[in-house]
């Protein structure tokens, strides 16, 4: 799709979140719009270890349903992907798997094929009805969080499928990139409690590219946002906030008021609205079922992992993605493929140049960009139709303070523990990651590590998000 700069942007906002597929967030939208690629009650299934089929139903809860963190990891996916064990022989994908690979988790098979109804996510759905929906959109990579969220800062994972961001320290980033064109990126992320995931590593020397939520806030208030802007939902419950990011099994509903929160700073200034293209994405499937078989990559970058063996040759599973501007008729229904690598290409598109002669490597420099979504239109000023709310977040908004940490928790102890290490190795000295139990413990612990990896943020005053 079109890689030539739009006139009227002068904003790309990204906001991320984990670890949702598409049929279980948005299929269930088919039943309004029929061109979008969705699910039905009893539509699909998938059989148990015993052969009995769970099938695709409504009654997705929005916490406590997915206690087991469904498997993500490259195995657990190429199993839910082709129904054979990692390394087994494989045709196309059959997306049969997913039920048994929970059910090799120690959880019930039917939670992963529960889905969300419109009405369970009013928020999400009325922007998806208000804007465009892309219901092909994939996670670049059939694994965790860290390599897919790399394709959307790198355009690339470097042919890393694991959870360690050591490997990302000095390659070419868009942040960087746009630097050197004369733009500018920012990360923002929610508070130093929450931190920032996979990207710790750009806070020793690049801390220009960071600030908080409640930056990005006034930012948008004061139509002062740079170029190109990521921002991340918070990834832990602390006091009054509840954990916006959905990652199983953090509570869905808290992270479709955020999306609305972004939405809304975007809005808080006309001009910076009537500039600004947004995008709201998750960054892979995290287990969950979901159809739409992910294509072949046609353009490789050259990458490949030897542990486990992948050839970057295949798209992860497909995950929500919704397009939002005010240049845009409302119920649009994107097929086009695309992919992490598209957000850079897209940003670079927009900012630096055609991204075949501005991109570093060939997934982006191929990736359809988002732009072509805009119309030549005068900028819509309508508001989405936010009926239907419910007056407060639901009374199954369970803390997780207390819970076990997530394995995504402990990943990200490490990563921050890594780089305080070569910050400050006498304080990293003192932290022992491995007391982190729970995931209280594991923000305090984030917490303590980004005063010193990051000191000007704490200087912020993060807004709650009114949930």
């Amino acid at each position: 799709m079109s890689a030539s700069p739009n006139p009227n942007i002068k904003h790309i906002v990204v906001l991320m979140m984990e670890n949702r597929s598409f049929d279980h967030l948005l299929g269930y939208l088919m039943t309004g719009n029929i061109n979008i690629d969705g699910i039905a009650d009893n539509l699909y299934s998938n059989p148990d270890a015993d052969g009995e089929p769970h099938r695709t139903v409504s009654g997705a809860a929005y916490q406590g349903q997915l206690i087991a963190d469904p498997g993500h990891d490259v195995d657990d996916v190429y199993f839910q992907m082709y129904g054979v064990p990692f390394g087994s022989p494989a045709g196309e994908p059959t997306m049969s798997g997913f039920a048994q690979s929970y059910q090799q988790m120690g959880g019930d098979p039917q939670s992963v094929m529960y889905c969300f109804t419109p009405a369970q996510l009013p928020n999400t759905a009325a922007l998806a009805r208000a804007y465009a929906v892309c219901d092909r959109w994939f996670s670049s990579v059939p694994g965790p969080t860290l390599p897919n969220r790399a394709f959307a800062h790198f355009g690339t994972s470097f042919g890393r499928v694991d959870m360690s961001p050591v490997y990302f320290a000095n390659q070419p980033n868009i942040y960087s990139r746009l630097k050197a064109a004369g733009a500018q990126g920012k990360i923002y992320y929610y508070a130093p409690w929450s931190g920032t995931m996979g990207l710790t590593f750009l806070l020793n020397s690049q801390s220009q590219f960071f600030g908080l939520w409640g930056d990005f806030q006034d930012d948008c208030k004061k139509n002062r946002l740079p170029q190109y802007s990521f921002v991340e939902p918070p990834y832990y419950d602390n006091g009054a906030v509840i954990a916006g990011d959905q990652h199983p099994d953090h509570n869905v509903q808290a992270g479709d008021n955020f999306i609305r929160q972004v939405y809304e700073a975007v809005r808080s200034n006309p001009d910076t609205w009537h500039s600004t293209l947004l995008l709201v994405v998750w960054d892979e499937h995290g287990g969950i079922f979901d159809h739409v078989a992910p294509p072949a990559v046609a353009h490789t970058d050259g990458f490949t992992s030897t542990a486990p063996p992948f050839g970057f040759d295949r798209y992860g599973v497909r995950v929500p993605a919704l397009v939002i501007s005010p240049y845009m008729s409302a119920g649009k229904v994107d097929n086009t493929l695309y992919e992490h690598a598209s957000i850079p290409a897209t940003a670079t598109a927009q900012f630096i140049g055609d991204p075949l002669a501005k991109a570093p490597f060939a997934r982006e420099q191929y990736a359809n960009t988002f732009l072509g979504l805009l119309e030549d239109i005068a900028p819509r000023d309508d508001q989405p139709d936010w009926s239907a709310q419910p007056a407060a977040l639901s009374a199954d908004a369970v803390s997780r303070a207390a819970a076990p940490a997530a394995q995504l928790h402990i990943d990200h102890v490490n990563e921050v523990h890594q780089a305080l290490t070569a910050v400050n190795p006498q304080m990293a000295a003192q932290m022992d990651p491995t007391a982190v139990k729970t995931e209280g413990d594991a923000s305090a612990f984030v917490a303590k590590a980004m005063a010193v990896l990051h000191p000007q943020a704490g200087q912020a005053t993060a807004e709650g998000t009114g949930q």
